[in-house]
């Protein structure tokens, strides 16, 4: 069941810029003891952390800006292509020299080491140059997805038009002086490691809270549910079906079935919950800011929409995306935040909850 609830979030997150319409709700006209009774919050065990860096952690995070700073260069006409490069290709697949369906196309893209094409395409084009053609005589793989092709021995007359290759520059003193204000490898290395642990001790902290969170929600037994917001998300998750159905000419039953519902009726069950989820959450939230007097200012609030609009996400895409208004949905988040910071303030940090939790 987590895993189909988790499905409904993928689904609200794919049918990101589809239609809907969605109007502004809050829970402040709400008495939550006539809806929930609230277990323990705080006072709550959780275990404690322990961070390492480890000399592969170190390496990989250098690799990781190395790869960051490589520059992408064009290929010059005549320049052999190598593993790794983008080409811009066009081609045509021919069986007993006659061409079939999709087996052609023009200005494809084809990065050599994806795996795009049958065995043998990419690697074929290896050693080959720019501007020049290259005939590769194929089979396709007895388990190819289009049966009319299993086994089939195929032609490919392929032309390189173009093609790029990125650049990866060599981890060495040059490269540390040219990208960070260290003078030094030893001195770059020990801030990478700084910079890796500090990632680390936050996702260990992240843990604790998130953990705290759900024994919160576990300790807290909903009553009811109330009508307006349940049926809210029950109809805003459905509408998703209809609009991911339409945006891409599908069927509501196929895009369900992508999804791995058998049916309309597993599909309900498992939005009723999820919806149930979601109200629970946002109500507790609310319950305990309520309760611990927590807020947030009118600075944080805009810092927050500020990083949305920055990342591509204006007034209405976060309404199409999350099912509610823009003020609605940096209420809660900001409220969610500060209520896993009290919820870890307020925490016992015991090897017991460790040992539990192994």
């Amino acid at each position: 069941m987590k895993k189909k609830l988790g499905i409904i979030l993928v689904m609200i997150m794919a049918a990101a810029g589809l239609s809907s319409c969605t109007s502004s709700m809050s829970y402040s006209d709400y008495d939550f003891d006539e809806y929930m009774e609230v277990g323990e919050y705080k006072g709550l065990d959780v275990a404690p952390y322990t961070v390492t860096v480890s000399n592969e952690d170190l390496y990989t995070e250098i690799e990781n800006r190395l790869q960051a700073a490589a520059e992408t260069t064009d290929l010059e006409e005549g320049a052999a292509v190598e593993e790794g490069d983008t080409l811009n290709i066009d081609y045509v697949g021919k069986i007993d020299g006659k061409a079939f369906d999709n087996g052609s196309a023009e200005g494809a893209s084809l990065q050599i080491g994806s795996n795009s094409f049958i065995d043998g395409f990419e690697d074929g084009l290896i050693g080959k140059t720019i501007g020049s053609e290259a005939v590769l005589n194929l089979t396709f793989p007895e388990d190819y997805q289009e049966e009319s092709l299993q086994g089939k021995d195929v032609e490919f007359t392929v032309t390189i038009n173009s093609g790029t290759r990125e650049e990866v520059p060599d981890y060495n003193l040059e490269f540390v002086q040219e990208n960070s204000d260290y003078e030094t490898m030893d001195e770059y290395e020990a801030a990478v490691r700084e910079d890796v642990y500090a990632q680390k001790e936050e996702e260990a902290v992240n843990t604790q809270k998130t953990t705290l969170w759900s024994e919160a929600l576990d300790n807290t037994e909903m009553k009811k549910y109330p009508d307006r917001e349940l049926d809210h998300y029950i109809e805003f998750n459905s509408d998703q079906i209809d609009d991911m159905a339409s945006s891409y000419g599908m069927s509501r039953e196929d895009v369900l079935a992508s999804y791995e519902f058998g049916d309309e009726e597993e599909f309900a069950a498992v939005n009723e919950d999820s919806s149930k989820l979601r109200v629970k959450q946002e109500m507790l939230i609310e319950y305990i800011a309520d309760k611990e007097g927590i807020t947030y200012t009118d600075e944080e609030s805009q810092e927050l929409i500020s990083s949305f609009e920055q990342q591509g996400y204006n007034e209405s895409a976060i309404e199409r995306q999350t099912g509610r208004t823009m003020e609605d949905y940096v209420r809660i988040e900001l409220l969610y935040g500060k209520v896993l910071d009290f919820l870890l303030e307020n925490a016992n940090i015991t090897e017991e909850a460790a040992d539990n939790q192994q």
